[in-house]
């Protein structure tokens, strides 16, 4: 257990550095009240990280232990990330951490009914929260250990925060080619929504949740507030981009654009987008009379927004007729695509599921002793990784069903419930549940659990509240430390 409390403070501390930036923000607003209170909780932050990191050494973890201190630390940075809402926003300390635990694990539901009424620094630090997490807490840790540290101990990290593919032979290098792509990214939408009419603070901080496809707005009525056609042309398209896979970033940054074409995921979402759009389209013009220049529209932004799991809205999805709710719920479910910053089940994985079923399928058909491999494209996916991701879809479906049930019984109707659920352990955003801060707290505490374990993709939370997992850790705290 004392690595975990190594690496624990190790995250502390690079948070108290982060914590660095909204000060700079307020100092640039001459806010000072928020400069005090940013600059303080920064360096008490970085003292504390500091002191634990001395007390309890660093070395490589297994992954179990890594499971470990990724499924904390998310709890402790929201835990800090809580704090200038409560001491600077006046807001409860469960509706501060729900706020926050949104914010980093980019689910984008909020508790804030006038984001316009909070100061700047305080803005900037809510969308600040959603850039982080959209690459990842861990990943931004591990952006600052040198070349070679921890050995294999980094992968197992980098794994432990639902990521799974290299870009590059070394983790570390991986990691910082990430942050390289997605800063690129940020910074080109931030100036494109500034050249159609954004002022520069709110085209950063859109930028910010867009690329991180979070959806916190500095608007109480999200995108819709602006009114611009040509913003949300740019924020579908790099709302796309952020839930698309990093590798396919990595391939276009080096030339290989074969990479568009050949993936899977991708193929898949765009068919996904063109189908849900139009069906919701038709629902609109027919039952809400809406003409299908304005029904196309907000279609298309609704279905990339929700199936990338950002949640921006150009619209009450309140108002949507039966169909195009039950739509967007499936979109809840798909998500983004893996090694990218969009939630949910994830596209690949649903196709590979659904391959599965075919096979099985097949198998009845031919004759006896046929081998029928699963291929996604040019690629055979073995048997371990089907079972590994059915798994993984099965204790998806189970904290589903077990949340939905759970705020049923606290006297929702049921498909607002489970629409909650979806939404939150998608990494989603918007629902047809009244998220307020009237919710009762075990309301809250349900959808902040569901954020956390939806971010981290559902594995390493339960395995906290497993026995077996402490006893491992007691049989591993008997070994020797390494010399």
């Amino acid at each position: 257990m004392k690595v975990v409390f190594g690496y624990l403070g190790s995250i502390i501390l690079v948070s108290g550095l982060m914590l660095l930036i909204p000060f700079g923000v307020a100092l640039f607003y001459s806010e000072t009240l928020e400069a005090t209170f940013f600059l303080f909780l920064a360096v008490l932050s970085a003292i504390a990280g500091f002191l634990i990191r001395l007390k309890f050494k660093v070395r490589e973890v297994t992954l179990l232990e890594a499971m470990v201190v990724a499924s904390i630390s998310w709890l402790i940075v929201s835990f800090l990330g809580s704090l200038p809402y409560i001491f600077l926003g006046g807001m409860a300390w469960i509706d501060a951490y729900f706020e926050a635990m949104s914010g980093f694990t980019t689910t984008g539901m909020t508790l804030i009914n006038d984001p316009e009424n909070l100061s700047y620094s305080l803005l900037f630090w809510r969308a600040f929260t959603q850039w982080v997490g959209g690459v990842g807490i861990i990943l931004l840790f591990i952006l600052f250990i040198p070349h070679g540290g921890l050995g294999i101990g980094v992968w197992r990290l980098y794994r432990a925060e639902a990521r799974e593919e290299r870009l590059t032979a070394r983790i570390t290098d991986t990691v910082r080619r990430i942050w390289i792509i997605y800063l690129i990214y940020t910074l080109t939408c931030s100036a494109l929504l500034w050249l159609v009419g954004f002022n520069y603070f709110e085209a950063l901080t859109h930028a910010f949740t867009t690329l991180s496809t979070g959806g916190f707005s500095t608007r109480s009525l999200s995108i819709k507030a602006f009114n611009n056609l040509y913003a949300e042309i740019i924020i579908v398209v790099f709302m796309f981009l952020g839930a698309t896979n990093f590798l396919v970033h990595m391939r276009i940054f080096t030339g290989r654009f074969k990479a568009l074409i050949k993936s899977v995921e991708i193929k898949a979402a765009l068919i996904i987008i063109t189908v849900f759009s139009l069906l919701t389209t038709y629902e609109l013009t027919i039952y809400n009379s809406q003409s299908f220049i304005d029904a196309f529209r907000i279609s298309i932004f609704q279905v990339v927004s929700i199936l990338t799991t950002t949640g921006y809205t150009t619209t009450d999805i309140i108002s949507f007729p039966p169909l195009s709710k039950a739509l967007l719920m499936i979109l809840m479910l798909i998500g983004g695509g893996v090694g990218s910053t969009g939630g949910a089940i994830k596209i690949i994985r649903i196709v590979i599921l659904t391959k599965f079923v075919q096979n099985i399928l097949l198998r009845s058909i031919l004759p006896p002793g046929t081998v029928k491999p699963l291929k996604i494209g040019e690629t055979v996916v073995g048997e371990e990784e089907v079972t590994r991701i059915a798994g993984f879809f099965v204790a998806y479906m189970l904290l589903l069903t077990f949340s939905g049930f759970i705020l049923t019984a606290l006297g929702y109707e049921p498909f607002s419930a489970f629409s909650a659920a979806f939404s939150a352990q998608g990494n989603v955003g918007p629902c047809f549940f009244p998220i307020s801060s009237n919710l009762p707290s075990i309301s809250k505490i349900i959808l902040i659990f569901d954020m956390w374990a939806g971010r981290l993709e559902i594995i390493p939370v339960l395995i906290l509240f497993f026995p077996d997992t402490w006893k491992e850790f007691w049989r591993l705290g008997k070994r020797k430390p390494e010399r």
